[in-house]
């Protein structure tokens, strides 16, 4: 039940018991599979939450993450520190403690009234098409085998769905206008025509992501959208295809490419999530650049290592750190990566032969 506060909607809206008195709590839910990394939902929640607050005092947040692992949840919890209400963050949806709060809620001495309710509008994709919808909102654009890897099917059944959504005006294959910081520079145009959201698809991916109208959620976008349509962001993208090609026995719950990371200085060019050898883990994707200076790829790999390793450490998970390069590039940045703990595994691959990765041995450095 979609409910309304001011401008800004809700999914849903509960008064819940404790020993003290009734919350007012409006209930926020987020699919760990849909496409979007999760520390971009703090920009929209914090939006969200000044604006409850200034309506309705006594209102926390409860913050539902639908999806498997642990790591996925604690990184959305850490992202809203600071938020201007008391939230919380639990899986799905578990019973709530008060004490999961970040901040003890207001709680009133009887049960709150609810907000006016929204009429739910009914979904005019499949799950499968939603999907689509949501790689598209966060790539901008893209074609059909990066798509089928971010959303996890085959690429005959990518096509089919985008073939579907083309016939209901949500998606358009064109060649369209790259994107270009500069202003004053004349427009450039794609190198390949490329997957696009129409107007609609992009309000029905947003609306999926539970974001009100007229609540920005442009952080969402990939970093450095200038790459898009060559070889580079390609492998970016298709890298949770890659790992769950030459890893089958391995569980690739879903990826990202380009994603900027709260604390994090640089920014993976790839970064998938999920189990391998039954620990959960993160698999951090760089993409080699042959053009720089040996010293120069040793100190990159030294410095990109040590914030993956940071990334992990702060929820546990463990790391499968990724080169895909050439030999030289290989022999420069593996000789950086000595002395790896027993929860951290660095691969060197060849980024011209998709699906094909060395195996995964902890504390060591592989290559092919």
């Amino acid at each position: 039940m979609t409910v309304r506060i001011g401008n800004v909607t809700f999914p849903d809206w509960v008064s819940l018991p404790f020993e003290d008195g009734w919350s007012d709590t409006f209930i926020f839910r987020i699919s760990s599979l849909a496409c979007v990394p999760p520390f971009y939902y703090e920009e929209p929640l914090h939006r969200m939450a000044s604006h409850a607050r200034s309506k309705r005092s006594s209102a926390s947040i409860w913050v539902q993450v639908d999806g498997p692992g642990e790591w996925f949840a604690a990184e959305v919890r850490k992202s809203l520190v600071g938020l201007a209400l008391p939230f919380a963050v639990t899986r799905g949806d578990a019973e709530l403690n008060y004490l999961q709060f970040s901040r003890p809620p207001t709680l009133l001495y009887s049960r709150s009234q609810p907000t006016p309710s929204v009429e739910d509008r009914p979904q005019t994709v499949s799950p499968e098409e939603l999907r689509c919808l949501q790689a598209l909102g966060r790539m901008d654009k893209g074609n059909v085998d990066e798509i089928a890897s971010l959303i996890g099917l085959s690429i005959d059944g990518t096509k089919y769905l985008l073939a579907s959504l083309e016939e209901k005006k949500l998606v358009v294959y064109k060649i369209g206008v790259r994107f270009n910081s500069n202003k004053t520079m004349p427009p450039e145009m794609d190198p390949c025509p490329l997957w696009h959201l129409k107007p609609k698809g992009l309000s029905i991916a947003l609306r999926s992501w539970n974001i009100p109208k007229k609540v920005d959620f442009s952080s969402r976008l990939e970093e450095n959208r200038r790459q898009i349509g060559f070889e580079h962001r390609r492998i970016s993208r298709r890298w949770p295809a890659w790992l769950q090609t030459a890893w089958p026995h391995a569980e690739i719950w879903t990826g990202w490419s380009e994603v900027r990371i709260p604390e994090t200085s640089v920014i993976p060019d790839g970064l998938a999530w999920g189990r391998i050898h039954g620990y959960e883990t993160l698999f951090w994707l760089e993409v080699g650049d042959g053009h720089k200076s040996k010293d120069t790829i040793s100190d990159i790999t030294t410095k990109r290592l040590n914030q993956a390793r940071k990334l992990c450490e702060r929820t546990g998970a463990r790391l499968v750190y990724a080169q895909l390069s050439t030999n030289w590039v290989h022999e420069a940045a593996g000789c950086t990566c000595a002395g790896l703990p027993n929860d951290v595994a660095v691969i060197l691959g060849n980024w011209k032969k998709f699906g094909k990765s060395p195996i995964v041995e902890w504390g060591k450095v592989t290559t092919m």
